[in-house]
């Protein structure tokens, strides 16, 4: 009965509103996916290890007792490398699951 109730009588305008509703459910669940997407980058030692959010947000950051002896110079700038490298791998997971829907609406 719900269904109905959706009806307009005017099959292009209840065509539109139902691919409006597909629509909508597609974008809703695509937010939902890049709410968890986690960019990820590590020292080629993996004494450091960088997580961010979608947004670039750090999300955690693993260092290793023996990364200590980088000094902090050294180290800071690890740590700054590695939350960049995580931040475009986030970026990067975003457009792959963001791709098929710019495509769409870019024709």
């Amino acid at each position: 009965m719900a269904e109905r109730e959706r009806r307009t009588g005017d099959p292009e305008l209840d065509r539109l509103m139902t691919e409006f509703r597909a629509n909508s459910k597609e974008f809703s669940d695509v937010m939902a996916e890049m709410g968890d997407v986690v960019g990820q980058a590590a020292s080629t030692d993996d004494k450091v290890r960088v997580r961010v959010s979608a947004s670039g947000q750090l999300m955690g950051l693993h260092i290793d007792p023996r990364a200590m002896r980088l000094g902090s110079q050294e180290l800071a700038e690890t740590i700054t490398e590695l939350s960049r490298r995580a931040t475009e791998d986030a970026a990067r997971r975003v457009m792959e699951l963001t791709r098929p829907y710019l495509e769409t609406n870019g024709r």
